[in-house]
This record gives structure tokens, C-alpha cells and sequence, in this order.
């Protein structure tokens, strides 16, 4: 017989703690590891939100363009068409004539009309002279008991041939504004396409005879389209947009396709938004999406969750690895030590232990912190960049189509010169985060106070004060990261008083130092919340409408200018106002 192996009584003791230690310390690393890219994941899926709602308002600028277009096409119509005298003579002619809804033919008699030298019925010198001048489609209609019939048209049916003899029956929307004596704007049918109209009634001897009519194509994508494709969502996103019935009409690389089958479109189809989860050719997608029904099309923003997740991936495994090991030996280390040493040795071997497991746990709180900040800085540059490259290219666009002695020329370069300070905000909290130095320069603290009202927007129901006690107002301080903590100030101020109210700047001082006191009237702050204003990610907004960052780089530009700053709430009216007081103390000299 093989002698048994005899297992060391210590070892057994330290065997199973040694793998009840693995285990626990290995669920929890994972826990910690999912939840941060779940984290993640959810925010990209707000900013693919913001994304599609961020395009739809650009959809819906380029339908307003459509129907002022439509509606200045219609006056030089009109000026155009009456140039001549318009006969009409006591000879019918009957013609065939087609219902455009619902394709029913029938015969009618129609009197022949003459402008000046030119017969108008089934002519169509006067539509094709009037294209080359305002572009877009252009129809004469007579009135028959039937509806109104088209005599003279540039709109074309499917087969290509003009649309003459089509009519638009009686029940129509477009013809009861019509025979009510009205002009009817807006979207129509156009023998068979959505179009963005304008007609007007042909008056004849009081009576309406007829009616002018002028459209564009609803789904004219072209301009959107240039925009779209210069967007780019992340590393690997990028926004695209479908008709309802699955025709890709913007994509990178299936423009003109339908889709294929996928469980994606099964999920969209039929819905008005939404954010999805799918995989495509082992690839995982998500997609937020909105349908816009103006166009009858689908608005979408995709984005490949393994590319953007890699590095955040990366480091956090790596980070929690490192950190998992380090605590997996450390706690070995103290268990096989108690399991070997001598009870006389415990205690001492236990205050070793100990110190080993705090400088342990210090070290994972630093690296978390890092983390933190590290997901600050890519959560703030993920967030704005793509929005404010939106915004840039929507304020350029509208200024190119001013003229140049507009005066909304000067209110468009505002907003392009706001959009790029944004951008050296994200840039300013980025190098803050790396602790770079201040770019100090001497600054009338008073006049300063007073430019930082013109970033932020003031409702007219509040009111702005500002009091000083300064007899010397300069004081060396970076004017750029300084109207940063300012305006973030300034906007919760203005937040926490929708109904109005006072926003009150003292501003005091001496040699040494001066004071800057930012009082409103809002709502105050609840004091459970006092201890964690200045906590990264802590907000008491709605989840989509704060980021928690604000208050903490506040903190982090004042306390870099070697300032302080103070809060002081309240939020019972029955002992005091309401109102929220911050107090901001700055040296002179940094």
C-alpha cells in the first residue's frame, strides 16, 4: 500500500480561506468591472438620444425652408401669371380626366383659356418658362364639377409623362381651402409624392375658376445629407436615416439598399423612437432612433459598442486586476502568517496585517479616483464635442445664408464664437484634470462679474444686481477657467428660479483678498445634499439634464487660484427667503 500523503493541519486551515479569499475578491472585481461599462453603455445610449433629437431639429428647419420657399415661389407665380390677360373663351372642349387618389377615369368639358397670345390648355410654355425662374413644380388647374383639373403642369406622373387631365377631387383638403376663397399652404399630394405646397385660387368674373399651384419635393435630402455624412458619433458612430418602409435614403455604405433582414429594423418598425441592442455580423450595435413624420422617415445614430468600450475595457480590467492581485496576496500573505506563527505573535502580526490592508485600500481609492476623473474627462468630451460640431456647422450654414448686411449676422457670430469657447471649456477641464498651471492675468473683478452675465442666458423674469465695495478692483486670476466656475455658478442660479427672482452679486474686499458673494432667490438646497455639492456626478437634476461636474470643477478652479469657497442654503420660508448664497475668496496674487 502507498503511504498517505499527510496534509499539514496549517495548510488545510489555509487552503480553503486562501480560495474563499480568490473567489470573493474575483466576484467583486468583476461586479465593479460590469457595472462600469454598464455605466458606459448608458451613456452612450443618452448621447446617441441627443444625436437623432439634435438632427430632427435640423429636419425641421429644412421643412420650415421648404414651406417659406413655396411661399415666395407662389408670389412670383402669381405676379407672373397675371402679367398677361387671362381669356376665357365660350368654347368647351372635353377631355379626358383622371382621379389622382384613386385612378378613375371619366370625361368633362373644360373652356378653353387664353393668356395674352397663348392658349393654356394642355400647354406648356408658361410652367417651363416659370421652372428656369423659381425651379421646383408648377400647375395651372380649371375647375370642373368633377374637382380641378390640371391644363398645364410640370409634374410628372410615374410613368414620366406630364400629369395633364389628372384633377384633385372636390373632397380634398387643399380644394375645400380653395373654394372657401383661402390660400392653402402646406404638405399636399402631388398626383403620387408628398410635397411641400402652395396654391391660390384663380378668381374669374368673382367666381373661382380655378387655381395656381407651386410645391417642392418634401424629401429633398440633398443639403441634409452633405451634413450627415461630415458626422461622426465617437470612434465608430454615425448617424443615417430610412423611410418607413426600410429604403435606406442616408447611410455611409447601403444608401439606395432596403434593409436586409435583421433583428434591428424588426424592433423599429412601427415605433416613433426609441434605443435598441442588436448584433450585426457578430458585431453589437446600439441604435437610438426617432420617426420623423413630416418626412414619413426614420432618424437614426448608431454606434459599435466593442470599439467604443475597448479601452474603458482595458484599463478597468487592468486597473482591477492590479488592484484584485495586490489584495488576493496581501491577504494570503496575513492568513498563512496567522496560520504558521505562534498565538504569542497574533496581535502583532495582526496591526501588520492591517496596516497592509489600509495602504491596501488607500491605494484602490486613489485608483478609483483616477478613474473617476479619467471618465469626467472622456464623459464630458463625449458628451459636447459632437453636439457643439452640430451646432458650429447649423450657426455656419444660417450665415451663409444671410446676407451680409443682416442684422442677425452679429447674433449668428455669437453663437459660433459661444460654441468654440465650449470647446475650450471641454479643453480647460481636460488640462485641469492633468493640473495644469494657471494662466494668470490682472482682471477688474468687477467688470469681470458683469461680462459673466453676458454667457449665460438671463430670463426676463429674473433680475441682476451688482454691488461693490472695492476701491482697488484688479486681482490676478485666470480669466478663461475663472468665467468657467462663474457661469456654472450663474446657470444653477438661474435654474433654481424658473418663476423668477433675483440674482445678486457683492463683491468686497481688502489688501489681500477679495470676496465675491453670488445670491438667488430659488428654491435653496436640501441640507442632506449641503456635504456633497462638490462630489463628482452628484446631481439632484433629472437623469439626461446634469452631469454632477459643474460644482466639482467650481471647486477644483477656485481652489487652484489657492481660493475658498462657501455655501450657504436655505429652503424654509417660514424661517428665511429661500435662496442659495455661494461666497467665493480669492488672493490678489496667486
Amino acid at each position: 500500500m502507498k503511504p498517505k500523503i499527510k496534509i499539514p493541519l496549517k495548510l488545510k486551515l489555509f487552503l480553503p480561506v486562501s480560495l474563499i479569499i480568490i473567489i470573493v475578491v474575483v466576484l467583486s472585481t468583476t461586479i465593479i468591472i460590469n457595472k462600469s461599462i454598464s455605466g458606459f453603455n448608458d451613456q452612450i445610449k443618452s448621447t446617441l438620444q441627443l444625436e437623432v433629437k439634435t438632427i430632427s431639429k435640423m429636419f425641421e428647419r429644412e421643412s420650415i425652408l421648404k414651406l417659406d420657399k413655396v411661399q415666395s415661389n407662389l408670389k412670383v407665380a402669381h405676379e407672373l401669371f397675371y402679367q398677361e390677360k387671362l381669356t376665357v373663351l365660350d368654347d368647351s372642349v372635353r377631355m379626358s380626366v383622371e382621379n389622382q387618389e384613386t385612378g378613375e377615369k371619366s370625361d368633362v368639358y373644360l373652356k378653353k383659356w387664353i393668356r395674352g397670345n397663348e392658349i393654356l390648355n394642355d400647354s406648356n410654355d408658361f410652367v417651363d418658362k416659370l421652372e428656369t425662374i423659381i425651379g421646383g413644380t408648377i400647375t395651372v388647374f380649371q375647375k370642373s364639377d368633377s374637382g380641378f383639373v390640371r391644363i398645364s403642369t410640370n409634374v410628372r406622373k410615374p410613368d414620366s409623362t406630364r400629369a395633364i387631365g389628372t384633377f384633385i377631387p372636390n373632397e380634398s383638403p387643399v380644394i375645400q381651402s380653395i373654394l372657401a376663397g383661402k390660400t392653402y399652404y402646406g404638405r399636399a399630394i402631388v398626383v403620387d409624392k408628398w410635397y411641400t405646397t402652395a396654391y391660390e385660387p384663380i378668381i374669374i368674373n368673382g367666381e373661382t375658376a380655378g387655381m395656381l399651384y407651386v410645391g417642392d419635393k418634401e424629401k429633398d435630402l440633398s443639403e441634409l445629407k452633405e451634413i450627415l455624412n461630415s458626422l461622426h458619433i465617437g470612434n465608430s458612430g454615425f448617424p443615417f436615416v430610412f423611410d418607413k418602409n426600410g429604403l435606406i435614403l442616408i447611410h455611409p455604405y447601403l444608401e439606395g439598399q432596403t434593409w436586409p433582414e435583421c433583428s434591428f429594423y424588426d424592433q423599429v418598425k412601427g415605433k416613433k423612437e426609441g434605443v435598441i441592442d442588436y448584433e450585426h455580423k457578430g458585431k453589437n450595435k446600439t441604435v437610438a432612433f426617432l420617426y420623423f413624420d413630416k418626412f414619413e422617415v426614420y432618424i437614426a445614430a448608431t454606434i459599435d459598442k466593442d470599439v467604443e468600450n475597448h479601452d474603458m475595457v482595458h484599463d478597468s480590467i487592468k486597473g482591477a486586476v492590479l488592484v484584485a492581485a495586490l489584495s488576493i496576496f496581501l491577504l494570503l500573505i496575513f492568513i498563512y502568517r496567522f496560520t504558521t506563527e505562534k498565538l504569542y505573535k497574533y496581535f502583532n502580526a495582526l496591526q501588520i496585517s492591517n496596516k497592509k490592508l489600509a495602504s491596501a485600500e488607500s491605494a484602490l481609492k486613489r485608483s478609483e479616483q483616477l478613474a473617476n476623473m479619467g471618465q469626467i474627462s472622456a464623459g464630458i468630451a463625449h458628451e459636447l464635442n459632437n453636439p457643439l460640431g452640430v451646432i458650429t456647422m447649423y450657426s455656419n450654414i444660417v450665415m451663409d445664408e444671410l446676407k451680409p448686411d443682416d442684422p442677425l449676422r452679429d447674433d449668428m457670430q455669437i453663437i459660433v464664437t459661444q460654441a468654440e469657447r465650449c470647446k475650450n471649456i471641454v479643453g480647460g477641464l481636460l488640462n485641469f484634470a492633468r493640473k495644469n498651471k494657471l494662466k494668470v492675468v490682472e482682471i477688474d473683478i468687477v467688470e469681470f462679474v458683469r461680462s459673466s452675465l453676458n454667457s449665460v442666458v438671463i430670463p426676463d423674469n429674473i433680475k441682476t444686481s451688482i454691488k461693490s465695495e472695492l476701491h482697488d478692483p484688479y486681482v490676478m486670476i485666470d480669466s478663461e477657467q475663472m468665467l468657467q466656475a462663474f457661469t456654472n455658478i450663474e446657470k444653477n442660479a438661474v435654474e433654481a428660479m424658473p418663476d423668477g427672482g433675483l440674482l445678486e452679486f457683492f463683491v468686497t474686499g481688502n489688501a489681500k483678498e477679495v470676496e465675491i458673494k453670488i445670491k438667488d432667490s430659488g428654491c435653496g438646497i436640501e441640507a442632506e445634499n449641503m456635504d456633497k455639492l462638490f462630489t463628482p456626478f452628484f446631481t439632484t437634476k433629472e437623469i439626461g439634464k446634469g452631469t454632477g461636474l459643474g460644482l466639482p470643477l467650481v471647486y477644483g478652479i477656485i481652489k487652484m487660484h489657492k481660493g475658498k469657497i462657501a455655501v450657504e442654503s436655505n429652503t424654509d420660508k417660514e424661517k428665511a427667503p429661500t435662496g442659495t448664497t455661494f461666497k467665493i475668496t480669492l488672493p490678489r496674487i496667486n
